[in-house]
């Protein structure tokens, strides 16, 4: 073994707390002999370290200990980028190594607030063009000549009228990013808000005798009444129908629909099934199996979103996160899979500083959570 990979060996155990108080004395000693020491402690650390921690299911806390014990065993360098490989998942973050009076070291988060969405989205007009829309009033055209405002505040809308009568309807798509909310007002007068990482696919004009979009993501929906032409939110197979009323369609997960019913009434359908839901309840379409569940809930922590919060009730951190990581365009890893169970409630203003909440829940619960930019690492 070379004297880097001594000097490399060192140090990871170091950083793992896998040595004798004598030895930490020399290391610390080292360190402050002169900068250059002190520099490459910190490059090695950002490198090797802030976290080895696995988002993968194979890897658990047995396997991390597993991986300590063998730490403390003579191990070249190379070896142990092997090891790790196999292990955990490298991932290289890196806080910054403070040195105290105290002679401890600490991995600091840093100070800056993590900034929050935005009003941004992408608007695709039937021509294929994309457009980027935000906070600046915009003038644009369809190809059958119909007027499309965006006011200064990121909203769209669209003329009633249509310019040119056509027999096909004419699509538009908006496509919200993560780190980003819009809203819209289809030519009908219904109001839709979208939520961070959504996308909605829509006729500009509508036709018939039924009003059909089309939802990835989440979205909150206030429909303008019309008996004689039906409101359908497609998605995928599922389908929520609505004559006028307000309600949150969220498809994130993979696995199923769910839809919250704050005013009105709305039937969800799958298939020759349908199930109706009624105020302050919650409707869920499981995709594995096809079934529909419907439960009474309090609706505000699920729309809490639209009105520019978010309200957590008894919810797992993994969930938390998700919603977290959508808005502020975070990337979250956990130390291991049992972290993500923690249940947790909590509120917080959807433009402040997350990091009032990572402290919150730090004090409620026995995860600590370290944030490096937009990183954020959840361990014990």
């Amino acid at each position: 073994m070379t004297g880097q990979d001594k000097l490399d060996e060192r140090l990871l155990r170091y950083l793992l707390e896998e040595m004798e108080t004598s030895e930490r004395e020399e290391v610390e000693a080292w360190m402050e002999e002169n900068d250059q020491n002190r520099n490459y402690f910190r490059d090695f650390q950002k490198t090797h370290l802030e976290l080895l921690w696995s988002v993968q299911a194979r890897e658990t806390r047995t396997d991390f200990n597993t991986f300590r014990r063998k730490l403390r065993k003579p191990l070249s360098v190379k070896l142990w980028y092997r090891v790790a490989a196999v292990v955990v998942l490298m991932v290289s973050i890196g806080g910054w190594f403070v040195w105290s009076e105290s002679s401890k070291n600490e991995w600091l988060t840093r100070n800056e607030m993590i900034q929050p969405g935005k009003v941004q989205a992408k608007l695709y007009l039937s021509s294929g063009a994309a457009v980027e829309i935000g906070g600046e009033a915009r003038d644009l055209k369809e190809q059958d000549g119909t007027s499309i405002k965006v006011s200064e505040t990121g909203k769209l809308s669209y003329e009633k009228e249509r310019a040119n009568a056509s027999a096909k309807a004419v699509m538009n798509r908006v496509e919200v990013p993560r780190g980003g909310e819009f809203s819209l007002v289809l030519e009908d007068g219904t109001q839709v808000w979208l939520n961070a990482e959504s996308e909605l696919r829509y006729p500009i004009h509508f036709m018939g005798k039924e009003r059909v979009v089309y939802l990835k993501g989440e979205a909150y929906f206030n429909v303008v009444k019309n008996s004689d032409a039906a409101f359908l939110v497609q998605v995928d197979e599922f389908t929520v129908k609505v004559y006028g009323t307000e309600f949150n369609v969220n498809a994130y997960e993979a696995d199923r629909v769910e839809t919250v019913l704050t005013q009105g009434s709305v039937s969800m359908r799958c298939g020759d099934e349908e199930v109706m839901l009624k105020p302050n309840q919650k409707g869920a379409y499981f995709k594995s199996d096809g079934a529909m569940r419907v439960e009474d809930v309090n609706v505000l922590s699920y729309v809490a979103w639209k009105n520019g919060d978010f309200i957590f009730k008894d919810e797992s951190l993994e969930s938390i996160m998700n919603k977290l990581a959508r808005w502020y365009d975070l990337d979250v890893f956990y130390q291991n899979k049992e972290l993500k169970e923690i249940r947790l409630s909590g509120n917080l203003k959807r433009y402040k500083d997350v990091q009032d909440l990572f402290n919150a829940f730090e004090k409620i619960s026995e995860a600590r959570i370290k944030v490096d930019g937009r990183t954020v690492v959840v361990s014990k």
